[in-house]
């Protein structure tokens, strides 16, 4: 029992799928379908068909000989230029118009053969689904946001607070006392000379000490 039952779901969404997968074939053959149409133009009596025709960007165009004379088909102005080969009574050529814009034809057999085809701009259909998967696309990558904001502490750095400190070592060095060399060499000359002074005037005394003593 509880193997039929596991079964169960997964065919349901086995079914589902293939439902699902049978209404999109269904959504889109349609629109392909008439997204490219094809026209018929008969070349009689010297004249392409009515001489004009309008068609949408896509649609393929087919020329067919009608005359026991050969005709062509030469694009003489328009988005893009074309030539078909030279058509006998039966024979038919196609083209599909990929650009839209105005075309001008007409048979270098016969140039009094003119013609026209206006294929008008292909309606683009599959633009609203796109902006809402383009708009669907932000939410999904909203999650990384947090990220970007937990990095936005990094460039608040304090490093340049040590500057001052430096600033008043600096200063602090500068105002110190230091003793001139100048200064230290003369109250060196100054001690010896006030020595050498003193050393002078106690040998007089001491000469003066031993005369007295002889004379006794």
């Amino acid at each position: 029992m509880s193997s039929r039952l596991s079964t169960t779901p997964r065919k349901g969404l086995r079914v589902l799928l293939a439902s699902i997968l049978a209404a999109l074939a269904v959504m889109v053959w349609p629109a392909s379908e008439a997204s490219a149409a094809s026209h018929q133009i008969t070349i009689k009596n010297y004249a392409y068909g009515s001489g004009s025709m309008s068609i949408t960007q896509g649609d393929t165009v087919t020329w067919t000989n009608q005359d026991s004379v050969p005709h062509d088909v030469v694009v003489t102005s328009g988005p893009a230029k074309f030539r078909s080969p030279m058509l006998t009574k039966g024979k038919s050529w196609s083209y599909t118009f990929a650009s839209a814009g105005a075309y001008s034809y007409t048979c270098s057999v016969h140039p009094d053969m003119h013609a026209t085809i206006s294929a008008k701009a292909k309606p683009v259909a599959p633009a609203p689904a796109a902006t809402t998967a383009a708009a669907a696309a932000p939410t999904a990558a909203a999650p990384t946001t947090p990220a970007t904001t937990a990095t936005k502490p990094v460039p608040t750095t304090t490093t340049a607070a040590p500057a001052p400190d430096t600033a008043y070592v600096a200063t602090t060095a500068d105002d110190s006392p230091s003793l001139d060399p100048m200064l230290l060499l003369l109250g060196l000359s100054t001690a010896i000379v006030v020595f050498c002074l003193l050393l002078l005037a106690s040998r007089p005394h001491a000469a003066a000490t031993t005369d007295d003593f002889d004379g006794d």
